[in-house]
């Protein structure tokens, strides 16, 4: 009996000896993890108790999501909020009661949240007080304006109907069968591939019958002002979703209209400042968008399978579960191409929006920044994240130019993009600065210093900056006097005798009888196996070495395809500047046409197609996700760029040259 004492003593002396050497391990992890939060995330920890928590390694970037966190914490009290940031191995926890806060502290500090074969995947969660938290994001009562969500429009009678009308199980004449979803069309087909519909080409089939009545409800509430002629539906799988977009301005009247039916879902909404509202579409809801919700702010749904949002009765949080939506999205078409068919559109901001298209002729400054606002800012804070994916490092003469600074120089990368020139010359202090936010997001991810910025009027104090990188930038912008006033900018921050390294695309993609990687048909043999011919609408001419090399911003990630829009827009002439910032000013146009991709310029001013790669779980090709962008650009001819620095008052052209494609200039302020 002694000794079998003497084994249980034994053995409870063992479990409490691995007990403490395990909470020791914790600690150990714990202290480490505090030093990198406060130091390298620059989070305010609290050594005090706090209503909220972060959880380090509770984030998007180990693959960690709401849904998986707040079963988890709502067993130790009422979570008010739970605040998932973009690649960031962290999240933000918000307790209604600081004791739960407490209780969640003790019981889940070292909680294994899931295990993985090889034990250093496995995620285990390390809790800290914080004192504040970043804005939540959750669905709010705050809406864009022009946005109205009408609950409970139609009857679950008439949802069950017009759900027996899509009938998207049985294929039709009109019913388009597309990767991850399917498509029904009435009226006129929505042709995806020039992201509008043909308006000689009406389907046999128009609005429903069965579909009038509440339409002519929405009518009479003053909801809409035309009565739809095109309807598309759309079903959808839980965990698909919807690229951000705005819908093609072109093609449709103001007042678009979608009806939810079988499930809820939360739709996003991005304004070009960077506002970011969530919104929830109930079952049987209508959604109009009118005015600067329907030109302004995109719209897009997020690929997950549930959303948490608040409960009812405001205090807590609930996780809806997604089903399957079905949507029927209701639209006029725009039958006179470039006409104004209705009034203009004011905004809540008091400006007058673009109503028929952002193709219409600009013919002022103030048109010349509503094309760069659509076909350059817009683009690229919808497409930041593939955009970033396709840029893996500094082109070699511009690591050439880096590296012959003097050490501790103060560097100012303008339009740094993702920050692949930023890092390459340790001697260097760097800032970045982008006007994309998403960009700028994603450089600071990555550890430098970003702000967001507009070349043509920079946050930074006068002659402060030794050297100034401009790679790819100005030749966005879409005026003479735009291009000026950046070389201007630039110009003014650097310090006397500092220099400027700019490249501008080049018009002459061949120089010397030598084509620029961009065109050069067997290097792209070389890397996609196969001749590319332009014709093609798959990225067969893409590479991960074509990235790496090819110039000025149009490398992989841009298909190869000439079947895309051929819709023009018409531009102030790019050699006309503008007396003043006014928007009477007048000045001879020209028509902007559309690039085919790697092919030789045919016009210094375009658009030039950028296909976006979407994920697997979303939704690709739909009316509701645009995935085929367009860029402005203006291509230099030989000796512009040099004309164009040699106007600005104190700036020198120490040399230029061409490379790969791009006109390149370095500058010294005189």
């Amino acid at each position: 009996m002694a000794s079998v004492l003497l084994s249980q003593s034994q053995h409870s002396q063992a479990e409490t000896l691995k007990s403490r050497n395990k909470q020791n391990k914790i600690v150990k992890k714990i202290n480490k993890l505090k030093i990198l939060l406060t130091v390298r995330e620059n989070l305010s920890l609290s050594d005090e108790a706090t209503r909220i928590l972060v959880v380090k390694n509770g984030g998007l970037a180990n693959n960690v999501n709401q849904e998986d966190l707040l079963p988890l914490f709502q067993q130790y009290g009422e979570v008010q909020e739970i605040v998932m940031l973009p690649r960031k191995q962290y999240s933000f926890v918000s307790y209604s009661l600081e004791r739960d806060a407490e209780q969640a502290f003790k019981k889940l500090n070292g909680f294994l949240l899931r295990q993985c074969k090889d034990p250093t995947q496995n995620v285990v969660l390390y809790l800290f007080f914080v004192k504040e938290a970043p804005p939540s994001a959750l669905a709010s009562s705050e809406m864009p304006g022009g946005l109205h969500i009408i609950e409970n429009f139609v009857s679950e009678e008439m949802e069950l109907s017009l759900l027996q009308l899509a009938n998207l199980e049985e294929q039709t004449e009109n019913l388009g069968m597309m990767k991850h979803r399917q498509v029904k069309h009435f009226g006129y087909e929505f042709k995806y591939d020039i992201n509008d519909v043909d308006v000689n080409d009406p389907l046999p089939l128009g609005i429903p019958d069965v579909c009038h009545n509440f339409l002519n409800k929405a009518l009479d509430l003053g909801l809409v002002r035309y009565f739809p002629d095109q309807l598309t539906v759309n079903q959808y799988k839980a965990g698909q979703g919807i690229p951000p977009h705005v819908d093609t301005v072109e093609a449709f009247e103001d007042g678009i209209m979608s009806l939810s039916l079988g499930s809820q879902v939360v739709m996003d909404f991005r304004h070009p400042d960077g506002r970011h509202l969530k919104v929830i579409l109930p079952r049987r809801s209508l959604l109009v968008m009118t005015g600067d919700s329907r030109y302004v702010w995109s719209h897009g749904i997020t690929p997950r399978k549930s959303d948490i949002v608040s409960n009812p009765n405001g205090q807590g949080l609930t996780l809806l579960n997604r089903g399957t939506r079905t949507s029927f999205t209701f639209r006029k078409v725009i039958r006179e191409r470039g006409k104004n068919n209705a009034e203009s559109v004011v905004s809540d901001s008091g400006e007058t929006l673009p109503h028929s298209s952002p193709h219409s002729s600009p013919h002022s400054d103030c048109e010349a920044l509503e094309l760069e606002e659509k076909h350059v800012h817009k683009v690229y804070e919808d497409i930041a994240e593939h955009f970033s994916g396709t840029r893996y490092k500094a082109w070699p003469k511009v690591v050439d130019f880096l590296m012959e600074q003097p050490p501790l120089s103060l560097m100012a990368d303008v339009g740094c993009g993702n920050g692949k020139c930023l890092g390459v010359a340790k001697q260097l202090f760097e800032i970045g600065s982008d006007y994309s936010s998403n960009l700028a997001n994603i450089c600071r991810s990555r550890g430098f210093e970003t702000c967001v910025a507009d070349v043509t009027c920079l946050p930074f104090r006068s002659n402060s900056f030794d050297i100034v990188l401009c790679i790819a930038v100005i030749h966005h912008m879409a005026t003479q006097a735009r291009r000026l006033k950046a070389v201007t900018e630039i110009i003014r921050i650097l310090r006397e005798r500092g220099k400027a390294l700019l490249y501008v695309w080049a018009m002459e993609q061949e120089l010397n009888k030598k084509q620029s990687k961009y065109i050069n048909s067997k290097r792209q043999e070389k890397f996609s196996g196969r001749k590319c011919t332009g014709k093609t609408t798959d990225d067969t001419c893409n590479s991960k070495t074509n990235t790496e090399t090819t110039p000025a911003e149009l490398q992989s990630g841009v298909t190869c395809q000439d079947n895309l829009s051929t819709g023009r827009i018409d531009i102030p002439d790019s050699q006309t500047a503008p007396s003043d910032r006014t928007c009477n000013h007048f000045a001879p146009t020209e028509t902007l046409p559309v690039h085919q991709n790697r092919t030789q310029f045919q016009e210094q001013n375009m658009l030039v197609p950028w296909q976006l790669k979407t994920k697997a779980n979303s939704v690709p090709g739909t009316n509701e996700s645009a995935n085929v962008f367009h860029r402005y650009y203006h291509v230099f001819k030989e000796g512009e760029l040099e004309s164009l620095c040699r106007q600005v008052p104190q700036c020198s052209v120490n040399r230029s040259y061409y490379d790969q494609g791009n006109w390149c200039v370095v500058l010294e302020k005189k």
